[in-house]
């Protein structure tokens, strides 16, 4: 059976790599020109060798299914044990533990948070910058050789047998909007409505001369701008560089995005309260990228780990981390259920 699948994120690719396994065809079409959603990895324009892990900065887990993944990943030089625990900033002073987080194994990529998506990606056809705008369901009623036709913004139409919508549940709603027949979605498109998410910045920061923080990873409590500061350079060498990636308070974000500020804006609000952190070295950096996540983590999520619809032999279904957690374990564990359960029916 040939399964389309859109989205390219954690979900999608562990979906379409399970369903491969099992002896389908699977195709992922991913809107952007790189693959991992949240895994993703910015690259210095002026220094190949200088990555920065601006999404997910890590993966951990508890579910034996996820660590299965992990200890694979780590088998294949994918991830590398980064630390067991995270430094913790209480607004007042730097601790080298957070008190109220369990010890517990951490991994993050020596090449970057993308070699995942790019791992996971090697059992299916994954086309990039391929971005779908609608599908339509031809069911029973088909002439044609497949159930379900996709429509890309290339003007490309594409038919596949049965379809994986693996996108931010804002997303998913529009292109449920964009199909010929809503009739089917009926039972999930209020619920669909009322997923919100969280959105934040990432700012990307390369120093040629400054210390390196004591830290791998930095919590950040009773901050109104920052809550979270990764050390990069404790992941990789980045040419010598020292690298920060700093991730923004939600509230602080969405109020901005809301009243329309400009990114440059934000980067020197989210500069100055990193200096009141780290002290003023952390203001003279060398290199500064920022990227907005309008969808970075759902606020309230579906209590499923996955949303399956339309008939037995032309199915559909929602999957990712707004089906029953927030998590990257979440969305994993979502994409792998549903492909067990299609790999057993289909």
């Amino acid at each position: 059976m040939l399964i389309g699948i859109i989205g390219a994120g954690l979900a999608g690719l562990t979906a379409a790599r399970e369903l491969a396994k099992a002896g389908h065809e699977t195709i992922v079409f991913e809107k952007s020109r790189g693959y991992g959603g949240r895994l993703s990895t910015r690259y210095s324009p002026d220094n190949s060798n200088v990555r920065y892990d601006h999404g997910a900065p890590f993966i951990s887990g508890k579910d034996p299914r996820f660590m299965k993944l992990i200890s694979e990943l780590e088998a294949k030089n994918v991830v590398k044990l980064w630390c067991d625990r995270f430094s913790f900033h209480d607004g007042d002073i730097l601790h080298n533990e957070h008190p109220n987080r369990p010890v517990t194994p951490i991994y993050a990529a020596e090449n970057g948070m993308n070699a995942i998506g790019k791992y996971l990606s090697r059992w299916s056809d994954v086309r990039t910058n391929s971005k779908v705008i609608g599908f339509t369901y031809v069911g029973d009623k088909r002439t044609t050789k497949r159930a379900w036709m996709l429509n890309l913004e290339s003007s490309e139409v594409v038919e596949v047998d049965a379809l994986i919508i693996a996108t931010p549940s804002v997303q998913t709603y529009g292109l449920i909007e964009n199909s010929t027949d809503e009739t089917m979605f009926k039972a999930v498109i209020k619920d669909l409505h009322g997923i919100y998410y969280r959105p934040k910045h990432s700012l990307m920061l390369s120093y040629d001369q400054a210390p390196v923080p004591a830290f791998n990873g930095m919590i950040v409590g009773n901050n109104p701008v920052i809550t979270w500061v990764s050390n990069e350079s404790s992941k990789r060498n980045n040419d010598g560089k020292t690298s920060l990636v700093v991730h923004s308070n939600g509230d602080f974000s969405k109020k901005r995005i809301l009243n329309d500020v400009s990114d440059e804006v934000i980067a020197s609000e989210m500069l100055v309260a990193l200096r009141a952190l780290l002290g003023d070295w952390a203001g003279r950096y060398d290199e500064m990228m920022i990227h907005r996540w309008r969808y970075s983590q759902p606020v309230n999520f579906f209590k499923a780990n996955f949303v399956e619809l339309g008939q037995d032999k032309a199915p559909v279904a929602l999957i990712g981390d707004f089906l029953n957690g927030q998590t990257l374990e979440d969305a994993y564990i979502s994409g792998y259920e549903l492909a067990q359960h299609w790999a057993s029916k289909l």
